[in-house]
C-alpha cells in the first residue's frame, strides 16, 4: 500500500509539473538532431527521394510529455528547406515543445509552350510555367501524404523524444501552410481530388523552361521525359508512408499566409473526423497566395511581369485564409485570426503599385515574426494544456521506475538490476528508432540482475528500452554496437 501511495503521489506531482508548463515563455535550453531520415518515396518523375527531418528538443523541461509540432516549409513545391526553420524551431523548442522541421517531395511538371520571352536569366522564373492545374494539386497533395508519413514516424518515437501522440501541431508558411492545412482536413477518401488519381502523362516541357526543384536543401535540374512524364494515381489520402499503427491526427494547424485549394471546398474537406484548432495569419493584400478567393501570382503574373508571358494561367483556383475563415465561422469551427492589413494592389496605376510590392516582397511573408510565434504560442497553450496525453512516455533521460541498465553500449544481451523486484509481469520491448518492436517479451523482474537474451541479431544503432509494469513505466536509450571482426 505504500508503494502504491508514493507512486500515486508521483505522478500527481508530475501531472500538476506539466500542467504548470503553459508552454507560451522561453524558458529551456534546446538541441538539435539533423538529418534524421523519415522515409523514402518516389517524386514527380519517379526518382526515389530520401526524406529528411530536423528535431529540435528542449533541455531541462522534465516532460515526459511534450507537444509535437511539425514544420512544413514554403517555396511553390519546388524549392525551399527544413534549415529555413531554423529559427522557429528553436523559439519553440525553448518554450518547451519538440519540434520537427521537414523536407518533403518537391517539384512539379512544365508546360509544353510555346512560351515567349521566358525568365531565362532567372532559374526561378523558368520553373514557374505549369503543365496544367493539377501539377500544383498533386504536388500538394505529394507532401502532405509525406507529412503524414513524418508525423506517424514520430508518434511511433514518442518515447525517444518524451512527447505525447494526442498533442500534436502542424504548421508552415505559404506551400507548407496548404501542406498543414491538407494534413488537418484532408481526412476522408472521398476528399480526395480528381487532380490526384491517374492522368495522361504530362506533356514534354518547352526547352526553355527548367525543370528545376530542390531535394533535401540542394538544387536539382531534370530533363525528364519518357517514363518520367508519367502521371499515376497518387494513392490514398493518408499515403503509404510508415503505416504503422499510428494515425497523423493533428491537435491544431498554424497556417501561415497559405490557403487550400478550390478543390477542398468542392469536397468539403471541413467535415470528417478531425476537427483540428487552426490559427490563420496573412496580410491582406499578398501577391503570391491571395487572401481571398483568386489565383496564386495573379497580381505579379499579370501586371509586374515586366512583358513576359503570365505563369499563373494553368495554376489552381484557391481560398486563402480570409475565405478560409468565413467557411470556419460559418461551420462554427475553433480559428482564431491574426490578419496585417494593407492597402490592396491598385491596376490603374501597376508601375507604382509594382514598385510598391517589389519593395515589401510582395507582402508575402510573416510581419514581425516573434510577435506571431508568441500569438502562435498563446493560442495553442490551453488547447495543450487541456488536452490529456494517454501515452506513457518517461521523462528524457530520468525515468519512472528506477532501475540500472548495462552494459551500454551492449553486444548480445542487456542486464536490467533492480534494487526491489516488480509485481506480476512486466512488459519488456525493445523498440528501433522507427518505434518498430524488434525485441518483445513478458516476463517477472526479481530483485538484482535480469538478463535480456537473443539480441546480437540485431543490426548496430539506436534502442528504446521499455518497461511497464504494474508499479511503474519507463524507457531508456540504448546502443547496440557492431559486432566485433573475427
Amino acid at each position: 500500500m505504500k508503494k502504491q501511495f508514493l507512486l500515486l503521489a508521483f505522478m500527481l506531482a508530475a501531472i500538476c509539473s506539466i500542467a504548470q508548463n503553459s508552454y507560451t515563455t522561453k524558458q529551456y535550453g534546446f538541441r538539435v538532431e539533423k538529418d534524421l531520415v523519415y522515409g523514402t518515396m518516389p517524386n514527380y518523375a519517379g526518382i526515389s527521394t530520401t526524406l529528411l527531418l530536423d528535431l529540435y528538443k528542449p533541455v531541462g523541461d522534465n516532460n515526459p510529455s511534450r507537444p509535437l509540432l511539425v514544420l512544413v516549409h514554403g517555396g511553390s513545391w519546388l524549392g525551399g528547406c527544413k534549415d529555413g526553420y531554423a529559427g522557429m524551431a528553436a523559439e519553440m523548442a525553448q518554450r518547451g515543445y519538440v519540434v520537427a522541421a521537414v523536407n518533403y517531395r518537391l517539384g512539379w511538371h512544365k508546360s509544353a509552350g510555346p512560351i515567349a520571352n521566358p525568365l531565362t536569366d532567372a532559374q526561378a522564373g523558368a520553373t514557374l510555367y505549369a503543365a496544367d492545374s493539377s501539377e500544383l494539386i498533386r504536388a500538394l497533395y505529394r507532401g502532405q501524404q509525406d507529412v503524414k508519413g513524418a508525423i506517424r514516424w514520430l508518434k511511433a518515437r514518442a518515447d525517444f523524444d518524451s512527447t505525447c501522440t494526442e498533442r500534436v501541431l502542424v504548421g508552415g508558411e505559404s506551400a507548407g501552410g496548404f501542406v498543414s492545412m491538407a494534413v488537418g482536413f484532408l481526412d476522408r477518401a472521398e476528399e480526395k481530388p480528381v487532380s490526384c488519381g491517374a492522368l495522361t502523362p504530362a506533356p514534354t516541357p518547352a526547352s526553355n523552361l527548367t525543370n528545376s526543384y530542390s531535394l533535401n536543401c540542394t538544387t536539382q535540374i531534370i530533363q525528364p521525359s519518357g517514363p518520367a512524364l508519367n502521371r499515376p494515381d497518387l494513392g490514398p489520402v493518408d499515403g503509404t508512408l510508415n503505416l504503422n499503427g499510428y494515425d497523423a491526427n493533428v491537435l491544431g494547424v498554424v497556417n501561415l499566409f497559405g490557403g487550400v485549394p478550390y478543390e477542398g471546398a468542392a469536397n468539403n474537406w471541413l467535415q470528417g473526423p478531425d476537427t483540428p484548432a487552426v490559427y490563420l495569419y496573412h496580410q491582406t493584400c499578398d501577391g503570391v497566395v491571395p487572401f481571398g478567393l483568386g489565383i496564386p501570382f495573379f497580381v505579379l503574373s499579370s501586371y509586374c511581369n515586366l512583358g513576359f508571358t503570365p505563369w499563373h494561367t494553368n495554376y489552381m483556383h484557391t481560398f486563402g485564409s480570409g475565405a478560409i475563415s468565413v467557411a470556419f465561422a460559418e461551420a462554427q469551427m475553433q480559428y482564431t485570426i491574426d490578419f496585417d492589413q494593407c492597402p490592396d494592389f491598385n491596376p490603374a496605376i501597376a508601375l507604382f503599385d509594382c514598385i510598391r510590392y517589389g519593395d515589401n516582397g510582395s507582402y508575402h511573408y510573416t510581419a514581425n515574426p516573434v510577435l506571431r510565434l508568441q500569438k502562435i504560442a498563446d493560442y495553442f497553450s490551453p488547447i495543450i494544456t487541456q488536452n490529456t496525453c494517454y501515452s506513457v512516455g518517461a521523462q528524457e533521460p530520468n525515468t519512472r521506475l528506477q532501475v540500472q541498465i548495462s552494459p551500454n553500449p551492449f553486444e548480445d544481451q542487456l542486464v536490467i538490476t533492480l534494487d526491489q523486484a516488480l509485481e506480476g509481469e512486466t512488459d519488456v520491448r525493445l523498440l528501433d528508432i522507427s518505434g518498430r518492436v524488434v525485441w518483445h517479451n513478458r516476463m517477472p523482474l526479481h530483485l538484482g540482475q535480469n538478463t535480456l537474451s537473443g539480441l546480437q541479431g540485431l543490426p548496430a544503432g539506436v534502442y528504446a528500452l521499455q518497461l511497464r509494469a504494474g508499479t511503474g513505466a519507463g524507457v531508456w536509450k540504448v546502443v547496440k554496437k557492431a559486432q566485433s571482426g573475427g
